[in-house]
């Protein structure tokens, strides 16, 4: 019988920390909020392009963390309240970056990306 685990050291007791493997997972086709309401829509009039670099601010508005364009800093949306989490990650050190895997302007304005975490 062979052993499972992810391939790293922290699957031996003692060397984990949950929440720094929370952090460091990607995620992966991430629907933004209030796409049609964002600064980007409404200076462009068009939403993100695919593989449009993006990043999480490490500032809140309203109380809910932001998706930025990165070569504008224009927001294009909110994530989901589901990812939450990521608050307490970037208080940690850890900061979000990717890109736009999917985007569409009709019938309802819409934006997914991938985030990649960076220590």
């Amino acid at each position: 019988m062979g052993s499972s685990g992810v391939g790293n050291f922290g699957n031996y007791p003692g060397n984990t920390d949950p929440t720094r493997d929370m952090c460091r997972m990607e995620r992966k086709n991430v629907g933004i909020e209030e796409v049609g309401r964002s600064e980007y829509l409404n200076v462009h009039g068009d939403v993100p392009a695919l593989m449009e670099p993006v990043l999480l601010s490490d500032q809140l508005k309203n109380g809910r963390l932001v998706i930025l364009a990165e070569t504008t800093g224009e927001e294009i949306g909110f994530l989901p309240s589901k990812y939450s989490s990521l608050l307490a990650c970037m208080r940690k050190g850890f900061s979000y970056r990717g890109h736009v895997v999917y985007s569409a302007l009709r019938p309802i304005p819409k934006v997914e990306v991938d985030l990649n975490a960076h220590e």
